[in-house]
Order: structure tokens, then C-alpha cells, then sequence
């Protein structure tokens, strides 16, 4: 698809980056005290435009191993991965960047990281952006890099808790293997908050970050607005957070079905979750060890499986079932909307293995196959639709099996099939070969990676051999 059939958008952007041809990340300041540190960043778009971002780190342990210039090199580092939140109201030509240094290699990762962690905003707002000079970012000059913080971090994993199936799972996996991990929430989020204390947490680690309001003004007014690689914001946060309170591996839960992309634009396929793809996790592990904590990890505990596998694992874990919610419509108050795509692929991924009070205990008392878009929302999922959803779904193959089983659970349960799942048996299912038999394909994918540790790689197999 091209930018040249959208020309209002295409001169929109061009507009905007005409009169800010420079966007600045201008400064950070650090208050703390024994068991808080807060930090504010500072960023400008001349002649007209600033913002404020704050991020607060709650409950910290009272002694830290970091050194103050690795502190500093972190908090840069959060200040960096924020400003895309700011940049994209503009699409600067130049991000210049003040408050610290960036070697060539850095340079480039940030580039890169820009470029394929904004795709969907690029797609969204028809901006061509293949051009190798499409936007340059300049950092201060003058010395080497600061290097990474080698130091002793005494504890273990550490599992960032955004209140999905995923990570619940994750966790309450690892846990059940003997495991003790600790537990960040970022801004307090309801089942977040629900899924900690289910796995005996009630005073996880806790990060507050406020966007300046000045950005849903601007949106308001007509600048420029869209996705940006969120995953990356966590991974950096997480990266303070080992250091703050001494743990040594980030464990997150990002499955394999994040690496399918959603559509081709210009010359590259625009995936909406990049940053929790492999490719990132690989490419941030790096950078972690190179230019910020020499002994840390950050790994994905669920990379090897598919969203369906998670499901089928999800389905036998009671205590989780009334706690999780991955809604991100209503995530602000823990609940389902049981319309959006994501709610429709974990519905769909979970479906199959549950009983009906324990589906009505997870998602509510509604069939998400009763709702009224349900089968354009399908169509999208199965790859009928112009493109995959731009939400955290699982792959086009896998959402066919997932539907191929509900239909056959369905009718195993003597259910009449609500509408949703009729357009499937109907509509979706005709136009795959043999859908009941390739339903049960994922479950022989669970491919290892290299840095998945074997204690991990075990517990994987054995639950899906369950």
C-alpha cells in the first residue's frame, strides 16, 4: 500500500514537519528520597511547543548497588524511549537529543528502533518514511558512551504484571516450579493489582508514569498521533527497576504469535507489536548488556508458544481465572469490552478448554461470539479483512484452529453455535483446508530459543505435554 493515495494525510505531515524541523529532548531532573525516586523530562518541538513527562519509582528497598553516573545512564535512557510519545505529534525531521551521549552503534539502534517501532503510526498516517534522511537523530558529541553498570544484582526474576493472560500465566507458572520471582505494576492498573495478590504479592513493585496533557490537546487540534513501541518504554523501565531493587533478569511474557506482522507499507511490514517481537527481545538482551547492565537478561519466559498454547495452559489455573483482564479499552477499570479484537482472540484462545462457568468466571456472564461486529472482527483475525488488527492478537493460522476448536467444543457441548461462531463454521472454516486437523498443529510448535534458560524450557514442555 502507498502513502501517494492518501494526500491530505501525506500533507499533513509534511506541514507539521516543515514547521518543526527540530524536536528536542532538552533536559531530566531526579528528586529522591529513601524510598521514592522521581524523575521529570523535558522536551520541545521550537518555536511553540513543550512538554513534561514524569516517571516515579514507589517503595524503593533503601540501598541501591548503582553508582551515580549508571543511575543517570538508565534515567537517560527512559528520557530517550519516552520522547517518542512527544516526537510523534510532530515527525521532526531531527531528534536531537541533550542530556547525555550516544555512541555511533546507539545512534543507529535508536534509528532503528524509531523506524520499525512507529510503523503503525507511519501506516496509520500515510507518512513516507523509506528515505534513508527521513530523520536523523543527533546526540551529544564529545567522549565515549558511558559504559554498562557491572556490579553484583542479588536477586532473581523479575516479572513486569500488566493484568493479561500472558503474563499471569507466566508467572504463576514459574512460580508453581519452586521459583520466587518479584513483580512490577506500571500505574496501578486493576488486575494488575488482582493478579499480584492472587500470586501473593500485595506490594509489588510500583512505577507511575504521567503523560503531559498537552499531547491529547495537540491530537485534539489536528498534530499528528499514533502507536508507539510501548514494550520498548517497559523494557527500559524494567531495566532501572533490576537496578533499583537488585534483581538480575527481566522476565517477560511475550509469545511467539508477536512476531506475525499486520501489513506491508512501504517496502516493510508494519507489525504492532515489534517491541514484543523476538527480533526486539534479542536486539534489547544486547543493548542491555552493552550499554547498561553488563550482567542482566531480559528474556521472554512464554516466547516459544502461541497465544492458543497460553490459552489451553490458562484454562488450568483456576485462582487466575477471575483476576486477569488484557482488555486494553477497559484496562483502566479491569474489565472486558468483549468487542475489540483482543478481546475476541483471547476469548478465542481460551474457549475451547474451559468449561461454561469457568468462561463466565473469566470474561463475564456474555458469549463475546453474541456481540453484533463479531464476525467482521473474526473475518480481521483470520486474514479476511484488509489487514490483522493493530492490538496484541494472535496469528492469522492459529486464530482458524482456535475457532476450528470452538466450533467443535461447541457442538461437543450440544450448545446452539451463536452467531460469531456460525460465520466461522460458515464463512472462515470453508475457505482453510481441513481446519479441524491443522486446530491441533500449534500444540507440536513450541520451538526452544537459545536464551530461554532449561529450567524455563522445561516447565513449557511439561505443561503443554499436560
Amino acid at each position: 500500500m502507498e502513502s501517494s493515495g492518501h494526500p491530505e494525510a501525506v500533507n499533513r505531515a509534511a506541514h507539521l514537519r516543515n514547521r518543526y524541523p527540530r524536536f528536542v529532548f532538552d533536559a531530566f531532573t531526579v528528586s529522591a528520597d529513601p524510598s521514592r525516586l522521581a524523575v521529570d523530562y523535558f522536551y520541545s518541538a521550537p518555536p511553540d511547543l513543550r512538554f513534561k513527562s514524569s516517571i516515579t519509582f514507589d517503595r524503593l528497598p533503601g540501598e541501591t548497588l548503582l553508582s551515580p553516573q549508571a543511575l543517570e545512564n538508565l534515567l537517560f535512557h527512559i528520557g530517550l524511549v519516552e520522547s517518542f510519545s512527544y516526537w510523534k505529534a510532530t515527525c521532526s525531521p531531527i531528534l536531537e537529543v541533550r542530556p547525555g551521549r550516544l555512541n555511533a552503534d546507539q545512534t543507529a539502534w535508536w534509528k532503528n528502533l524509531l523506524l520499525h517501532g512507529m510503523g503503525e503510526y507511519f501506516y496509520v498516517n500515510r507518512i513516507p518514511f523509506s528515505a534513508p534522511d527521513f530523520v536523523t537523530i543527533l546526540a551529544a558529541s564529545g567522549g565515549d558512551a558511558p559504559p554498562p553498570f557491572r556490579g553484583e544484582l542479588r536477586r532473581g526474576l523479575l516479572i513486569p504484571l500488566g493484568g493479561g493472560r500472558d503474563s499471569a500465566v507466566a508467572a504463576k507458572l514459574v512460580q508453581d516450579d519452586g521459583m520466587q520471582p518479584g513483580f512490577m505494576i506500571l500505574n496501578e492498573i486493576p488486575a494488575a493489582l488482582r493478579v499480584a495478590k492472587t500470586l501473593g504479592c500485595p506490594h509489588p513493585i510500583l512505577v507511575r508514569r504521567a503523560l503531559d496533557p498537552l499531547i491529547l490537546d495537540l491530537n485534539r487540534q489536528g498534530f499528528l498521533n499514533g502507536h508507539v513501541p510501548f514494550s520498548a518504554t517497559l523494557a527500559f523501565l524494567n531495566a532501572a527497576c533490576l537496578a533499583l531493587y537488585g534483581y538480575s533478569v527481566i522476565g517477560i511474557a511475550n509469545e511467539k504469535s508477536s512476531d506475525e506482522g499486520n501489513i506491508s507499507y512501504e517496502g516493510q511490514t508494519i507489525n504492532h507489536q515489534y517491541s514484543k517481537s523476538s527480533a526486539f527481545e534479542s536486539s534489547f538482551n544486547d543493548y542491555l548488556n552493552r550499554y547498561l547492565l553488563a550482567d542482566a537478561r531480559y528474556l521472554s519466559l512464554v516466547r516459544p508458544l502461541y497465544e492458543l498454547q497460553i490459552g489451553r495452559m490458562f484454562a488450568h489455573l483456576d485462582a487466575l481465572h477471575g483476576a486477569v483482564s488484557s482488555c486494553n479499552r477497559l484496562q483502566s477499570v479491569g474489565k472486558w469490552c468483549g468487542e475489540c479484537p483482543k478481546c475476541l482472540s483471547v476469548f478465542a484462545t481460551t474457549y475451547p478448554f474451559v468449561e461454561l462457568d469457568a468462561l463466565r468466571n473469566i470474561f463475564g456472564s456474555d458469549d463475546f461470539f453474541d456481540r453484533p461486529h463479531c464476525a467482521q472482527t473474526l473475518a480481521g483475525l483470520t486474514g479476511l479483512g484488509e489487514n490483522k488488527p493493530f492490538e496484541c492478537v494472535a496469528t492469522y493460522e492459529e486464530t482458524v484452529c482456535a475457532l476450528a476448536l470452538c466450533v467443535e467444543a461447541a457442538e461437543r457441548r450440544k450448545m446452539p453455535l451463536s452467531p460469531g461462531l456460525q460465520f466461522a463454521k460458515d464463512v472462515i472454516l470453508p475457505r482453510f483446508p481441513r481446519p479441524s486437523a491443522g486446530a491441533q498443529e500449534p500444540f507440536g510448535n513450541s520451538d526452544r530459543l537459545d536464551r530461554l534458560p532449561a529450567s524455563i524450557e522445561a516447565i513449557l514442555r511439561r505443561e503443554l505435554t499436560a
